[in-house]
């Protein structure tokens, strides 16, 4: 279990490598694109608009070029129960506690994709070699709210703002308010792509990096709610 050490507002303080060489200064240069507009950065997260809209709500089953396959939109407001049968959270406890929060009942916003992977960065990479990282795409149930970009930049920011920071990870994360093909038949509509990162310098470090990364993102999502709303999270 990780160690909340303080918390800040809506900044994300750098983390310290595993192997004690001090504080990273970690910058997300993967989001440094054409297609990007930087909003806000700062040690530990950033902040971005995309211009290019690259999904809509529903989505349907497809297979990818690459052969992997597209598992399709699982409409799971107010049904977290369902978490388990998500293919891309029986990865990670940290991404399912993600979507249980976001699928409770007493949820404002619903999640309608979701991902994540290990990422070998080679022997020689700068900074630790194992790289976790995943997304959750999310969007406002009420759809007026999600053509508002502003009010999405406002929930990336309260997000932030109850991130506690650790010593024991080294976590960061990547924001980004995209546009939507369609959210319902809308064609008006932005949704709010939470990124967290987790690095190590073994695999099973990386991973528990990120799932401290996606807890700490899940429990700040619900901070705001009723005790008898917030849900326990599985850490283990």
């Amino acid at each position: 279990m990780w160690l909340a050490v303080k918390r800040m507002l809506y900044s994300v303080s750098a983390t310290r490598f595993e192997s004690g060489l001090g504080v990273s200064q970690h910058r997300i240069w993967s989001m440094r694109s054409v297609d990007h507009e930087m909003v806000d950065e700062g040690p530990g997260f950033t902040i971005a608009r995309a211009h290019k809209a690259e999904t809509l709500v529903p989505y349907f089953r497809a297979e990818r070029p690459s052969g992997a396959i597209n598992h399709g939109w699982i409409d799971l407001r107010g049904r977290p129960e369902l978490v388990p049968e998500i293919p891309e959270a029986q990865k990670s406890r940290g991404l399912a506690n993600l979507l249980r929060v976001m699928a409770q009942q007493s949820s404002k916003v619903m999640s309608s994709a979701c991902e994540c992977g290990l990422f070998d960065r080679g022997e020689y990479a700068d900074g630790p070699r194992w790289k976790a990282d995943g997304f959750v795409t999310i969007t406002f149930k009420d759809a007026d709210k999600n053509a508002d970009t502003e009010l999405l930049l406002y929930f990336a920011r309260y997000i932030l703002g109850g991130i506690p920071t650790t010593e024991d990870h080294h976590i960061v994360f990547e924001m980004i308010i995209e546009p939507l093909k369609l959210f319902f038949g809308r064609t008006d509509c932005f949704a709010l792509s939470l990124k967290p990162i987790g690095y190590g310098a073994s695999e099973e470090v990386a991973w528990a990096a990120f799932n401290c990364a996606a807890n700490s993102a899940a429990q700040a999502i619900q901070r705001g709610r009723a005790p008898d709303e917030q849900i326990e999270l599985y850490l283990t």
